[in-house]
């Protein structure tokens, strides 16, 4: 498989990156003119250094404000087989397909920055690629850098990107705040980050087991009248906790509509 990115920094360089290491393409090239050769992909300066190319998957990784230009500056021959992705919140299948013409089939996927450590989660959604065996080869590629499920209606891209989207900066926070309530306890600050990060590690290790509850989990460290419960108490005292992740949720979600209404 040919992999085409228009973009590669953080998000697109990851996902390139571990599909040529995992041997899922075999020729990987990227249009990004401020990207330092070296790396595993061809860097070229111009799509239109790709007149003569086709390509099974393209990758689309660029700002929204520049989707359409980036899709427009492809040569017609680069898209005469290829599967678009676009990696960008708030640019919609019908805005894509507008701008790629209606033969080219278009895919819309929310990956996470997990994906950079093969642990990411990805939703993807398309309205317009029907090929099963194209469908199951998408999901392959994402599921290479963690977990990858199909949507039934693009409206939940909107929730995926709430939960799995944004949540790791939500796992960040509130990694931070444990860390400065280790230093606010005595604890050295490089130990309360250790000490913070690990047992966030652990813990989402144990929640992606099969079958496992994070009632059960949780239920399993919270001795009654014991530290867990003094502490599980404040959190759940008058469901504040619950209430704010709830309502921070549903600000993710509202700014994603909001974002794909000014696409």
């Amino acid at each position: 498989m040919n992999a085409l990115f228009l973009g590669y920094g953080k998000m697109g360089s990851a996902l390139g990156e571990s599909w040529y290491a995992g041997g899922l393409v075999e020729r990987l090239v990227a249009v990004d003119p401020g990207l330092p050769r070296g790396m595993s992909a061809e860097v070229v300066g111009s799509a239109a250094d790709l007149v003569d190319e086709a390509f099974d998957v393209i990758v689309l990784a660029v700002k929204p404000a520049v989707a359409r230009q980036a899709i427009a500056s492809l040569p017609t021959r680069a898209l005469s087989r290829a599967v678009l992705i676009s990696v960008m919140a708030g640019v919609s299948c019908a805005q894509l397909c507008d701008a790629a013409g209606k033969d080219v089939p278009v895919v819309r996927a929310m990956p996470n920055t997990p994906v950079m450590v093969n642990q990411g989660c990805t939703g993807l959604y398309s309205v317009t690629l029907n090929d099963a065996a194209k469908r199951r080869q998408v999901k392959s590629l994402f599921d290479a850098v963690g977990v990858a499920v199909w949507l039934e209606r693009e409206g939940l891209l909107d929730a995926v990107t709430a939960i799995s989207g944004s949540g790791p900066a939500y796992y960040h926070l509130f990694s931070e705040a444990l860390c400065n309530a280790g230093i606010e306890l005595g604890l050295p600050a490089e130990l309360a980050r250790v000490l913070a990060a690990h047992t966030a590690r652990g813990a989402a290790e144990l929640q992606c087991k099969s079958d496992v509850s994070f009632v059960a989990l949780r239920e399993a460290v919270t001795s009654a009248n014991g530290t867990t419960a003094a502490a599980i108490a404040q959190f759940e005292a008058q469901d504040q906790l619950r209430r704010l992740v709830n309502a921070a949720a549903q600000a993710a979600h509202d700014r994603s509509i909001e974002l794909s209404r000014q696409g």
